[in-house]
């Protein structure tokens, strides 16, 4: 079994100040244990790169942000390793397309843009220039110049 003793760590950091950019399906924005750290910074992949807030496609981007950043000591279902910390949606619909990749590195690099500390990208993607380009930039650029952890 592995357990990452989050319960410890808790005693020295929650996750405070950082942002954790979610580039998947969508988070569900009106989730209990997820309201109180969703930030008003997203966007969605799908729609022309027009400055649209994240969409909910399916309920993956919700599971992976209650693993990262649920609230806890609310009475509810989960604890997130990173309690305290805000979440980013960034929604695609994870459908094989033409734009797929392109989509993805543009929400990869708008969030290191808008501030992502760490950028959580849980999906597999055939490997190809434009999304490695994205996660080059996301390292090289992020939290200005000091990383972003990445894909």
């Amino acid at each position: 079994t592995i357990d990452i003793d989050a319960s410890s760590a808790w005693n020295i950091a929650t996750g405070k100040g950082v942002k954790i950019a979610i580039v998947d399906t969508g988070v569900d924005i009106a989730h209990l244990d997820l309201a109180e750290n969703i930030s008003f910074a997203s966007c969605d992949t799908e729609l022309s790169y027009s400055i649209q807030p994240s969409q909910l496609y399916r309920d993956h981007g919700t599971h992976v942000a209650g693993i990262a950043a649920a609230k806890r000591h609310n009475g509810l279902q989960i604890a997130g390793v990173a309690p305290d910390a805000q979440i980013m949606s960034i929604s695609n619909k994870l459908m094989t397309s033409d734009m797929m990749t392109r989509n993805l590195a543009y929400g990869i690099n708008w969030a290191w843009r808008n501030g992502a500390d760490v950028i959580n990208c849980s999906w597999h993607s055939p490997r190809c220039e434009i999304l490695a380009d994205a996660i080059m930039q996301a390292l090289e650029n992020g939290r200005s110049g000091k990383d972003v952890c990445s894909c």
